[in-house]
């Protein structure tokens, strides 16, 4: 039996400028690419290997503008795991996380969902207005794993991916065991 390739959705959220553009082009060209273009490219594809499980994962990139704040829900809707990503030098960046945070779980009606806090712009170590101590904070009000990285320098990228892609596995694994254990409990009489 041919087993089927995995493809797993992330969505990275947060405020504008806090360097979700660049996390993702580092992952996907393995380079930082420093000019944007908000109306270039929203949806990023990449294979990656995760615990010899070939991955194809589907990254969508989106806006963090307050003027794409209605289409939030179809973002949210296209989503298995979320990326919630603030800059290190940028306070207010931190703060807008809630933001984020309440609203996918509020569109998910509270339900328990694989994200990642993520400090981005480590390299600027001399500017920092978020403590290493106030993102794990936070990471674990959020109930949820927190990593540092660059997309400068590349620090940490492909470990977030990788970390992402195994909290989303595990979630998927639970949720398989499950409809396999509903479909053992049934009885049927004729």
């Amino acid at each position: 039996m041919e087993k089927k390739e995995l493809k797993l959705k992330f969505g990275v959220f947060g405020k504008g400028s806090v360097g979700k553009t660049s996390i993702i082009k580092r992952l996907i060209y393995d380079r930082f690419v420093d000019d944007y273009d908000p109306a270039n490219e929203w949806e990023f594809l990449k294979k990656i290997i995760v615990d010899d499980k070939e991955i194809m994962i589907n990254i969508l990139d989106t806006e963090g503008e307050d003027e794409y704040s209605t289409i939030i829900e179809s973002w949210i809707k296209f989503s298995q795991g979320f990326i919630l990503v603030y800059s290190v030098i940028d306070r207010d960046s931190f703060k807008k996380i809630n933001f984020w945070n309440e609203k996918i779980q509020n569109f998910l009606k509270n339900e328990n969902y694989p994200k990642i806090l993520v400090g981005n712009k480590n390299d600027l170590i001399t500017e920092k207005q978020v403590s290493t101590e106030e993102g794990k904070e936070l990471a674990n009000k959020l109930n949820c794993k927190f990593i540092e990285t660059s997309a400068k320098n590349g620090e940490n990228i492909k470990q977030l991916f990788y970390e992402s892609c195994i909290l989303l596995m595990k979630k998927e694994e639970k949720k398989e065991q499950k409809g396999k254990e509903k479909k053992k409990g049934k009885c049927f009489l004729m």
